[in-house]
């Protein structure tokens, strides 16, 4: 089931509209994305229109138990994350070059609705945004992610 709702899809649409946010993005940030979106406790909390994220350290020790294993759903959407990467450039909505993901302008309408999930991934995108403009280094490291 979690394959189903969490699909590629959903998820070029997640990395799409943070780098609409940033413009562009280390490859390796991207990568964080839709596990963040995806979680739906850490994804609830950053699209509340009281949360402001001021860093990712702070978030992630303000809310540390939103991130209790998050290496391992970070390695569960890795094969999503590659394949919404790749459907994404397929289809002119970024680019990449020098390990930079660039947010080319051409967006995917979203005046139908695409359902609850992803209109709580939009409005939480400005936020991830913000956790996502650190270091990749310092990120990996906040996160205690093992590669």
């Amino acid at each position: 089931m979690n394959r189903v709702l969490n699909n590629e899809a959903i998820g070029l649409l997640a990395i799409q509209s943070v780098l609409s946010y940033l413009g562009s993005l280390s490859v390796a940030n991207a990568y964080l994305i839709i596990p963040l979106a995806f979680d739906k406790k850490i994804r609830s909390y950053l699209k509340r229109k009281g949360t402001s994220v001021l860093s990712a350290q702070e978030l992630v020790t303000s809310k540390s138990d939103y991130f209790i294993g998050f290496n391992e759903k970070f390695t569960d959407y890795l094969i999503i994350t590659s394949n919404a990467i790749s459907m994404g450039i397929e289809l002119g909505l970024f680019s990449i070059e020098d390990s930079v993901l660039t947010y080319t302008n051409y967006t995917i309408s979203s005046d139908d609705y695409l359902g609850k999930k992803f209109g709580d991934i939009t409005l939480a995108s400005e936020n991830l945004s913000k956790f996502l403009t650190s270091e990749p280094e310092e990120l990996y490291s906040l996160l205690r992610l093992k590669i």
